[in-house]
């Protein structure tokens, strides 16, 4: 078996399409008062347009042999960090470079096997976030941005949505990389929202995991999925039928208000549970 090179590894594809570049350069809509971080610059094709119209771009690159030449092409609001995004803290990293600067948005070409892993970065700085415009694996992105009936729903979908309207923006093919890669792209845009669409933001953990175990085997009805989840049967029927749900429902039939009105239920029944066993317990 032939051993992979370098850019494999990394999962590196650079966009060389002009005319791609210039519809993902519109799609960020880089003003003087950004302050934009770009998830692998490569060579620098988004970088340097950013650049021209935004106030500051931190360039987050991995990939070391790839420093120099983006450091000695960088104009003076262009600041390369070597580093891998899914071990810097961010927060701090803006809280010192705001400064002036009235919104923060996201940029990049993430490396395809990665990319889910990402997104969880992007959550876990959204409250200062204004926007994200990635470019994706095809199929990634369509379930980002799908809704509720279709194959491609998932907790991901739910979890991005409720802080982000996710808007798939266009596709692009292999030819527009450098290697080509194996299948199709996709551009989609993240804008945040005003205030969560679906669940308030401190249940976040809790939803995550009821989610988690509702979507668990996609074949499964979610009543299954549950019960092997270790809810309780009749908790859970209780909830279905307070949803108005009476036939086998699967959770991607569901929308997540739905969802979360399930939860709130059966975290009710788990809370009633606990609190009678806590009246039980001898003083």
């Amino acid at each position: 078996m032939a051993r992979k090179t370098r850019r494999q590894l990394l999962g590196q594809h650079f966009l060389h399409d002009k005319n791609i570049i210039k519809k993902i350069i519109e799609a960020n809509q880089p003003e003087k008062s950004d302050l934009f971080i770009e998830i692998g610059p490569g060579t620098g094709a988004l970088t340097f347009l950013l650049a021209e119209r935004a106030g500051l771009v931190l360039a987050i690159e991995k990939d070391q042999t790839l420093i120099p030449a983006l450091e000695t092409k960088a104009p003076a609001n262009v600041e390369v960090i070597a580093g891998d995004i899914l071990r810097l803290d961010l927060a701090p990293l803006i809280e010192r470079k705001r400064p002036g600067l009235s919104a923060v948005k996201m940029a990049g070409n993430l490396p395809y096997h990665i990319s889910t892993q990402i997104l969880f970065v992007l959550l876990e700085i959204k409250n200062s976030l204004t926007q994200a415009v990635f470019l994706f694996q095809k199929e990634v992105a369509q379930r980002l941005a799908a809704r509720a009936g279709t194959k491609k729903y998932s907790p991901l979908s739910i979890l991005l949505q409720n802080y982000f309207e996710a808007e798939l923006l266009f596709f692009i093919k292999p030819g527009a990389f450098s290697p080509p890669p194996a299948v199709d792209s996709a551009c989609v845009k993240f804008t945040r929202r005003q205030k969560p669409a679906f669940f308030p933001e401190e249940e976040d953990q809790d939803f995550s995991e009821f989610l988690k175990a509702s979507f668990a085997r996609r074949r499964q009805t979610l009543k299954k999925n549950l019960e092997k989840a270790g809810y309780s049967p009749k908790k859970i029927s209780q909830a279905l039928e307070e949803a108005q749900l009476k036939s086998p429902t699967r959770a991607e039939e569901l929308e997540p208000q739905i969802l979360y009105q399930i939860f709130r239920e059966l975290k009710g029944a788990d809370k009633e549970r606990r609190d009678g066993l806590k009246s039980r317990q001898p003083l």
